[in-house]
């Protein structure tokens, strides 16, 4: 589906016309994609779509992943270690931890660089990508024929702007609430007829929104700290050859972000184990939110971190060549090649939870116990501490792909094949270090193992301090292609197939620190090299009918796939899984129509037959602390429909509409806990956590979401410019985030969120524009991510969404 989302950017003021007339001339213009790898009008292409533009993305300030799901139904993203670490689910298909994507992040064409598996990082939008766009498009559904790399629930494209042979420059300056200031500059420029440059950098900056209560490392979490580079050039050799090179630099330095305590499980619990663990947690999970309330520090933005060096680093390089052949007027050429390397780093409290003085709480002691108390300790239950030899990511990755597209003579059929081909490989062992079910003091983890101060009562049965080191190569090579042909002027059919086999190696390197009372015990060391394969066919059939003009119905069945791999994090035994698969069935229309209310409506229906889905399962053993496994769910159902409107209710007034409807269900899971146990011991199969039970919702897949946006173009001279305003209303309703067995809060509750803008282009005939901003107007306080911990470790925490932001951008055009 294609519409504008939010607002309508005004057109660029001529003498000719006024600024009235020059805007609504600008409304209805098409919209042009590159959804099936070429570039059409959205209206032409029988996907549902959300397009954003750069204006679009400025007015509602708009910086990471998390941002575009924000104003786009249907797509939704879990924010576990932070929104610049958030990986998609688009329809329910969700992307669970250690998994590969379920939805593909291509900029310029190219995939985005993989992240290793103990974090989600790499796969997605990350800081700094998202200035100086020609558009972002979030295409919805499988997409398993024409782009790279296989994904079940769609792609989101991001387009660069790119050189041309017309000078252009802005300097941009923003300032809002939270000490934010952001700058931008973006230059166009030939250095002959035939060498375009493009330069263009971002700087954003601002405080934190979480005040962390402890003294603790950083006062604030939760801010944004970020410079992205952008260099490109075209080179038009001759008149039917084209070199396109891009280079990007992203350095984003953070205090990353913590989950919030909320709740305790005071109630009575049969389970033995989950006794043994309540038994450590629910006193202090109690003390923690009692002193917090006594102090006064017990606002929704009040956090718990006591990692020493809480941090969220992404480091991020690509370069990209793009080579293009007119063989003839009927064939083109197109050469891909591309590197990247991603490294991050992550420091969190992952529940933010402060549990003190455990072991005397729980025993107490008949006879003194030497260094059973210490008040620098705390009972950790999810701590993730940079590792002082290596980060969290590193890796590279390689893409090479040759694609032909054609036109017959008399332009009834159109094709394109092509064949791909990816390496991601580790430079370098990548991990962290982890404390769970231990008492310690966790300052002394960033350190030399020998130097930790920790101590455990269970002789270390139930917990101790872990040195994780992965590496996972993944390779990915696929051959493709898709024909289109029109059987009447007004009834086209579409055939694509594509052929893709994946392999990932793994190597995962435990090393566990067990204690008995305060003594260190001799490291016990798990090496596992876990290897998958998997191929399968892909594809579509299609058929467009065009029963009049401006109108366009089709129907099409898609077979989407997304490739097995390993989990390096676990025990052997389950350290793989298979791949998924789904067919999916879709039904929909395009119009746009005149008369007095001008405008487009698009729909589509959707039914999904899911099979084989990855979903993830958490545990607790001596040998891997707290983990998460991922398993093959079954069978899941996925249907519902989408609906876009924008229409021209006036002179200079718009207004658009985008809405979603999802019905999901996991009709068949598994029961893990007899996998877990025979891999993981006892205690592994007692506390086997799914993120879904049988018969529950999908995670992470809103029953309902709506955006709608109301835009006003003022009617004024001239010569006065364009004074646009707007305002936006987002509703995400109620989502599952994990089973309904683990927490009474496993369900997000829906929240609404108002934001408004108003922009004014030339000022007076200048060449200054002048933007204010607001996000988040009714400082809503809403929770985007919880931990599902309520049963197996007796408390709930949750990550939230941003408070109210405002602001204000100027913009010089030279």
């Amino acid at each position: 589906m294609s519409s504008l989302s939010l607002t309508v950017g005004a057109a660029a003021v001529t003498p000719q016309v006024s600024a009235q007339d020059t805007v609504r001339s600008a409304l209805l213009e098409e919209v042009v994609v590159t959804a099936q790898r070429k570039e059409e009008s959205a209206q032409d292409v029988a996907i549902s779509i959300t397009v954003f533009d750069q204006e679009q993305i400025a007015n509602v300030n708009m910086t990471n992943s998390n941002d575009i799901a924000t104003y786009t139904p249907s797509l939704t993203t879990n924010t576990r270690f932070g929104p610049e670490n958030a990986t998609f689910s688009i329809r329910g298909f969700t992307r669970s931890l250690r998994t590969t994507a379920s939805v593909g992040v291509y900029f310029a064409e190219v995939i985005a660089p993989r992240g290793q598996t103990s974090q989600t990082s790499g796969d997605g939008a990350g800081p700094g990508s998202l200035f100086d766009l020609a558009n972002v498009q979030v295409l919805k559904g499988p997409q398993g024929t024409l782009f790279g790399r296989n994904t079940t629930g769609g792609s989101i494209l991001l387009v660069p702007n790119k050189p041309s042979d017309e000078f252009e420059a802005y300097v941009e300056f923003s300032e809002s609430n939270y000490s934010s200031s952001r700058q931008q500059a973006v230059a166009n420029f030939s250095l002959t007829d035939t060498f375009h440059m493009r330069f263009g950098v971002d700087h954003n900056e601002r405080d934190g929104h979480l005040n962390n209560i402890t003294n603790i490392g950083a006062d604030k979490l939760g801010n944004v700290d970020y410079t992205a580079f952008r260099l490109s050039a075209v080179w038009d050799i001759n008149e039917s050859m084209e070199n396109y090179t891009i280079l990007t630099d992203v350095d984003s330095d953070t205090a990353g972000y913590t989950s919030r305590l909320f709740a305790c499980n005071n109630e009575s619990n049969n389970d033995p184990t989950q006794q043994i663990i309540g038994v450590f947690t629910n006193q202090g999970c109690n003390d923690q939110l009692e002193m917090q309330r006594e102090t006064g520090q017990d606002g929704y933005y009040d956090i718990v971190s006591t990692v020493k060096t809480p941090i969220t680093t992404i480091k991020e390089k690509r370069l990209i060549n793009t080579f293009t052949w007119d063989i003839n007027e009927s064939i083109t050429l197109k050469n891909i090649l591309a590197y990247a390397h991603l490294e991050t780093e992550n420091g969190s409290d992952i529940f933010g939870t402060r549990f003190p003085d455990v072991v005397g709480n729980v025993l107490p002691l008949p006879v003194a116990v030497p260094g059973a108390f210490d008040p620098n300790r705390e009972f950790s239950v999810g701590l993730s501490i940079v590792n002082p030899n290596y980060p969290v990511t590193s890796q590279e990755t390689y893409v090479a792909e040759v694609q032909l597209q054609g036109l017959t003579s008399d332009s009834r059929l159109e094709w394109q094949a092509g064949v791909y081909y990816e390496n991601s490989v580790p430079d370098g062992p990548s991990g962290n270090t982890s404390a769970g079910t231990i008492s310690c003091d966790n300052s002394t983890l960033e350190g030399d193992p020998s130097e930790y101060n920790c101590f455990d009562v269970t002789g270390g049965v139930l917990g101790s301090v872990i040195v994780n080191e992965f590496e996972t190569e993944y390779v990915n090579k696929a051959a493709y292609a898709q024909a289109s042909y029109d059987f009447l002027e007004s009834l086209t059919g579409t055939l694509g197939v594509r052929y893709t086999w994946d392999d990932t190696y793994g190597y995962g390197k435990k090393t566990r620190y067990p204690y008995v009372g305060e003594q260190q015990q001799q490291p016990v060391i798990q090496v596992t090299e876990p290897e998958q394969s998997s191929e399968a066919p892909t594809g579509l059939l299609e058929v467009q009918y065009r029963p009049w003009q401006e109108t366009m119905l089709y129907a099409k069945y898609i077979r989407g796939y997304r490739q097995g791999s390993v989990n390096a994090a676990v025990d052997p035994g389950i350290d793989t899984f298979e791949a998924e698969k789904v067919d999916t069935y879709e039904i929909g229309a395009k119009t746009a129509f005149g008369g007095p209310i001008p405008g487009r409506f698009n729909v589509a229906i959707f039914d999904n037959d899911f099979e084989n889905m990855q979903l993830q399962t958490g545990y607790i053993n001596e040998t891997s602390a707290q983990t998460v496994a991922i398993f093959n769910a079954g069978k899941s159902t996925i249907k519902g429909f989408e609906a876009e409107a924008f229409l021209q209710l006036y002179d200079g007034l718009t207004l658009a509409l985008s809405y979603s409807k999802l019905d999901t269900e996991l009709e068949e899971q598994e029961d893990t806990r007899a996998k877990v146990a025979a891999s993981a011991g006892t205690l592994g199969g007692a506390t086997a956590t799914p993120i879904a039970d049988e018969g529950d919702e999908l995670p992470f897949a809103p029953e309902s979401a709506w955006v709608a946006s109301l835009n006003y173009n003022l009617p004024l001279p001239l010569s006065w410019g364009v004074v646009e305003t707007g305002i936006t209303y987002v509703y995400t309703g109620e989502q599952r985030a994990a089973a309904s067995s683990t927490s009474p809060f496993a369900m997000l509750p829906a929240y609404e969120l108002f934001n408004a803008n108003a922009d004014w282009y030339g000022i007076f005939g200048s060449n200054v524009d002048l933007s204010l901003y607001a996000t988040n107007l009714k400082d809503e306080e809403y929770a985007t991510y919880v931990s599902g911990t309520y049963t197996v470790l007796g408390f709930e925490s949750r990550m939230s969404g941003l408070p109210k932001m405002y602001g204000a951008r100027l913009r010089y055009t030279f």
